[in-house]
């Protein structure tokens, strides 16, 4: 059987054949997902539809991001790893291209006062706060070290001595920087309205109880890492809106004749 004859997949005038899908599930299981090939195959549609191409500098980067996180760091390695898996380069920048497109789409189709408003509306969601915490099984013991800190105790020396998060009590509990959502609403809410140095909590997370002390507050600023995230969150919206639009067919077809699957 050919496999570049037959279509899985049709969203609009684009089409996944077995071939194409045979080839994400070798290069990376990932791509081969079907909400990412339907993702994939609207982004062509939509680049199409609007005059766009692929950025050869940005589909080169995608190829460079793609070797590195597979280990392909020389010529030979890549030959052989296209050869093991029966594709060529230009295959495997086929199959990277949508996102390219993707990039190439949200800077025309996002403009910089959408990214301003949103960022009016939402700078909340993009504040950070740099905390340590402690962990515990019990209340009572959180209640405990929490009295021992309004004693003088060093919350990062309570940290390594008792909290049984064991990714963060080795150094004295520092976690780094984290979003509000990266806590639950309770305890969230405690942080970002803490001054730096207060200790909150204990607040209850997976049947253990945490306290947290607050290193420093960073608000939100429409920076670059801000204005592309908010800009990723605007086109996803974009795209899901896109795609209601296009008729999507999932299907087999071969030799040109569809058949009832």
């Amino acid at each position: 059987m050919d496999t570049s004859t037959v279509s899985l997949m049709r969203v609009h005038n684009r089409t996944l054949t077995l071939r194409q899908l045979l080839h994400r599930l070798r290069a990376d299981v990932s791509l081969a997902a079907i909400e990412r090939c339907r993702e994939d195959l609207a982004l062509e549609c939509w680049a199409e539809a609007l005059g766009l191409a692929a950025d050869a500098a940005g589909l080169q980067e995608l190829l460079v991001r793609f070797r590195r996180a597979h280990g392909l760091f020389t010529a030979e390695h890549t030959v052989a790893w296209l050869q093991a898996r029966d594709m060529t380069l230009d295959e495997l920048a086929a199959m990277l291209k949508p996102q390219a497109l993707r990039a190439a789409l949200a800077s025309r189709l996002v403009t910089a006062e959408e990214i301003r408003l949103h960022f009016l509306e939402c700078s909340h969601l993009f504040d950070r706060a740099e905390i340590s915490v402690i962990a515990t099984a019990e209340y009572g013991i959180a209640q405990e070290l929490l009295f021992r800190m309004e004693e003088g105790a060093d919350f990062h020396a309570l940290a390594r001595s008792y909290s049984s998060d064991a990714a963060s009590a080795k150094s004295g509990g520092y976690v780094g920087l984290i979003g509000r959502g990266e806590l639950d609403p309770e305890a969230a809410a405690a942080v970002f309205h803490a001054s730096a140095g207060d200790v909150v909590g204990p607040f209850e997370r997976r049947r253990e109880y945490m306290l947290y002390l607050v290193e420093a507050l960073y608000p939100a600023e429409l920076d670059g890492k801000t204005e592309a995230d908010i800009r990723e969150r605007i086109f996803r919206d974009k795209l899901e809106a896109y795609g209601r639009t296009l008729e999507i067919d999932e299907i087999v077809q071969s030799a040109g004749k569809e058949q009832t699957p």
